[in-house]
């Protein structure tokens, strides 16, 4: 033994093994080049094709990983035109194969004659490929179905499906390649999300067509050149799916995934179609079908002794004043104006968390419930979702607004317009309930403004919770799985009814709104309103806020209990919406200003004041992670300069000369108007300005909450209250946040610390306005009076303690805030309003003592 092996044993390094055969080019492959006609196709209809950036980038990176294997829902030679001029375009992998169509006619000439001399694949031969290409990790595009799919009769459907023959080849194939593989959802729409049954003009111009034939496919992509865009569904990762459903046989397994590729590119069309937009007529039919309402009439006729008939029209008149009524050419002409407007108006338009409420609307159907501060409120929502290519929302809006000729308008961009009240009248009363299921059972985006009225404080208002619970009593009725409710910020850097606030505010009426009033307010076109920002926050799930309750809401309807109980979840769920909506508010260098120039002891400041107090301001923010907008960060890095010239421009602010530097000073009859910007971010202060005032007042820590609770149950009708379950930690993060900064030491609060001097006045134009409300109803003599009579004399009060030196707030003289107050007082006991007639009636309440007391606590 020599211990030398023998030589045919010798071991040595295999050479890898030699990667799979190139399968040859596809008749159907994807071109780096096109001939004349697909070139002049491509720069007619499809070079404004668009795609989000980001969708691009995904899949840019799953091809770094694996194969993508692109799914599309329809077959179409135009729509694999419109995608490989789309990926070259983006630099992505084209597909080499897809079943059943051709590039013969989009090749240059040579390469076409050479492909037409060639014979036609076989179906066998299709598949052979489609399996070879994906083991070899080449990417490849897949219909779901024919043309055929438009068909009705059972065989040709089942002809129809492409998908499983060929996912069964991917699948198989899938498990020899050495990379991972993906599916990509591809979903095509041309024109705008507007679907509207028996509608030939507007179908055009805004439909997304389910399988239109090739002819108008291409001329719907002339037609809407400008306004066709891809979108790209989440990845599939095929190796995972099959893991995961392996145990249930390969037949099984390919339906599965068909289905779940099917589901996804029918919520990818829903979210931008929605639900076929009926005519009026058909939706009047349909309500007025309602069983309920039927025995409603039948019993209102034996009532009042007139026929049925008579009742039907009345109830038909009531729909017809009612249901929105979508209109191809209205919304054009809406569209058209809009997009000329609002340029000369605003300088931008910036759109935060958009993308979650979509998740939503692909599942469920979306209620969005904005705040409510200026009329482009209508216009912005509805235009965000028109270039987003979403299905436009239904709005409820005021029967004021249904004037000439902006009511026919707004009725054919999607508005509803309701009554303001309508308690007295049962017939309309049920006519609204039915419509507004019917909106929901058909799964339409709805837009209501839970305030009911535009604020003209700046703050939201106190919720009306009419609209809130007719959609919760409709969602308990069944109609629907699940809704869900969005809540929406819009914030203005400066708001184009600034002057009309201002005046209605100081008790001037409200003008109403009119062709005259529209044409007067032209003058808004001459002056820019800065950035609107609109913030979309966390949908809320009805079914999950409503849990168990939802059954026992269905079953026990009508049983006073049940119905007290539903009254005060819709109330917590009501005030839940407004802190979600203050919640995703964005802080801008406008409101920051305001907060900063109005918390000031005096009527005037300094520059170096002014910005101490911005600071402290954004600091206080910045620890509630609340976000800044870009020119509130320009202003910071630039001591306001820019801020503070606009603000001198439009005349909110004076400089006044000194000789040891600049005066900003706030005319007294603008300070009104920049009291709505410091309103808007207020909520934001809420608590440290409480937390300050009870520290300056030398309450004890162990009474710190109660003292703080009480103050936030004086201003319930001011501000929505933070959750009590969480108020006292709330309290001790704010007093940990003090000690941090240093403005509390032990237990001594240092006044001069620039957020304690800034929380300190934040809210001093409230307590003013309540310790005036007081003071004139504990000196009222002759009761009952007019409500309108005892808010002038609060005003009147207030404009003397000005003089007296007794109140340093004017913004304060408000009509709203002194409302506010009359009836917080009614709910505490102090004064009781009755209505007779039209007027309301305040008179002496049980309470009524106890008001000296009042007065005390508030001038303490």
């Amino acid at each position: 033994m020599t211990g030398v092996e023998p030589r045919g044993e010798e071991t040595t390094p295999r050479p890898p093994a030699a990667p799979p055969p190139r399968p040859p080019e596809q008749r159907s492959a994807m071109l780096d080049r096109f001939g004349l006609l697909a070139r002049l196709l491509i720069h007619l209809a499809f070079r404004h094709v668009r795609i989000r950036p980001e969708l691009v980038e995904r899949v840019r990176q799953l091809a770094s990983e694996g194969t993508v294997i692109y799914v599309m829902r329809y077959r179409s030679a135009i729509d694999y035109l419109l995608v490989n001029a789309l990926l070259l375009r983006e630099g992505l992998p084209r597909a080499r194969f897809a079943p059943g169509v051709s590039t013969t006619w989009w090749r240059p000439v040579r390469e076409a004659v050479r492909w037409l001399l060639r014979r036609p694949p076989t179906p066998a031969q299709q598949h052979a490929a489609c399996a070879a290409l994906v083991a070899s990790g080449e990417p490849v595009l897949l219909f779901m179905r024919s043309q055929a799919a438009a068909g009705r009769r059972r065989r040709a459907l089942a002809a129809a499906r492409l998908g499983p023959q060929y996912l069964r080849d991917v699948v198989r194939a899938s498990a020899q390649a050495g990379r991972p593989t993906f599916l990509v959802p591809v979903a095509i729409f041309r024109g705008a999300g507007f679907h509207r049954r028996e509608s030939r003009l507007a179908t055009l111009l805004y439909s997304v067509q389910e399988a239109p034939g090739e002819a108008k496919r291409l001329f719907t992509y002339y037609w809407n050149a400008r306004q066709t865009h891809v979108t790209l569904g989440r990845e599939i990762a095929l190796r995972r799916f099959v893991e995961e459903n392996r145990r249930e046989g390969e037949e099984r397994m390919v339906r599965r995934l068909a289905r779940a590729l099917q589901i996804f590119l029918y919520r990818e069309e829903r979210v931008v179609q929605g639900p076929t937009l009926l005519p009026r007529r058909l939706v009047r039919e349909m309500v007025l079908r309602d069983p309920e309402l039927a025995r409603l009439t039948r019993r209102l006729a034996a009532e009042r002794g007139v026929p049925r008939s008579t009742i039907v029209r009345e109830a038909r008149g009531y729909v017809d004043e009612m249901a929105a009524s979508f209109n191809g050419l209205y919304f054009a002409i809406l569209e058209f104006v809009f997009t000329r407007v609002f340029p000369r108006v605003f300088s931008g338009l910036e759109v935060l968390g958009l993308e979650r409420v979509v998740e939503r609307m692909k599942e469920h159907p979306v209620v969005l419930v904005p705040c409510h501060r200026s009329h482009f409120d209508y216009l912005i929502l509805t235009y965000i979702f028109h270039v987003n290519y979403l299905s436009p929302p239904h709005i409820a809006a005021g029967i004021n607004l249904s004037f000439w000729p902006m009511g026919p308008l707004f009725r054919g961009a999607g508005a509803y317009f309701i009554r303001r009240t309508f308690e007295d009248n049962e017939l309309y009363k049920m006519v609204f309930r039915k419509y507004l299921t019917f909106l929901i059972r058909e799964g339409y985006t709805q837009e209501f403004f839970i305030e009911g009225g535009r604020t003209r404080t700046g703050k939201i208002l106190t919720p009306k919770l009419g609209m809130l619970a007719a959609i919760v009593n409709a969602f308990v009725g069944g109609v629907r799985k699940d809704l869900y409710l969005v809540p929406i910020s819009i914030h203005y850097g400066r708001i184009p009814e600034e002057e009309a606030y201002r005046r209605e505010v100081s008790g001037e009426e409200k003008e109403r709104e009119s062709l005259g009033a529209l044409l007067r307010a032209r003058s808004i076109l001459k002056r820019r309103y800065g950035t609107a920002y609109v913030s979309y926050g966390e949908p809320i799930s009805l079914l999950e806020a409503l849990g168990e309750t939802r059954e026992r809401f269905r079953d026990r309807e009508g049983e006073p209990e049940v119905e007290e109980e539903k009254h005060r979840f819709v109330r917590r769920l009501g005030f839940r919406i407004l802190r979600d909506v203050n919640a995703v508010a964005v802080v801008g260098a406008t409101s920051v200003s305001a907060t900063a120039l109005l918390s000031m002891e005096r009527a005037a400041c300094r520059v170096h004041e002014f910005l101490v107090g911005t600071r402290a301001a954004i600091a206080l923010c910045r620890v509630q992670g609340v976000r800044l907008t870009a020119s509130l960060a320009r202003n910071e890095a630039t001591d306001f300069r820019e801020g503070l010239a606009w603000l001198e421009t439009g005349g909110l602010v004076q400089r006044l000369g000194d000789s040891d530097g600049t005066v900003l000073h706030v005319p007294v009859d603008k300070r009104t108007s920049l009291d709505f910007y410091k309103n808007n971010t207020i909520h934001f202060f809420l608590l440290p300005a409480l937390v300050t005032r009870a520290l300056l007042a030398g309450v004890p820590g162990s009474a710190l909450r109660e003292h703080v609770a009480w103050w936030l149950d004086l201003y319930r009708w001011e501000f929505p209250l933070p959750d009590r379950d969480g108020l006292g930690g709330e309290i001790a993060r704010w007093l940990a946040y003090y000690r941090e900064t240093g403005a509390l030491a032990g237990d001594a609060l240092d006044p001069a610390h620039p957020v304690v001097r800034l929380t300190a006045g934040v809210l001093e134009c409230y307590r003013e306005a309540y310790l005036v409300a007081a003071r004139t109803v504990a000196s009222q003599k002759e009761w009952p009076v007019k409500q309108g009579d005892v808010v002038q004399r609060m005003r009147r009060q207030f404009a003397t303690s000005l003089l007296l030196g007794e109140t340093r707030k004017p913004e304060a003289n408000s009509v709203v805030t002194f409302g506010n107050a009359l009836s917080r007082m009614a709910e505490l006991g102090h004064v009781a309003v009755r209505r007779r007639g039209r007027e309301r009636w305040v008179e002496r309440g049980p309470a009524f003592d106890r008001v000296p007391e009042l007065v005390r606590q508030l001038r303490d």
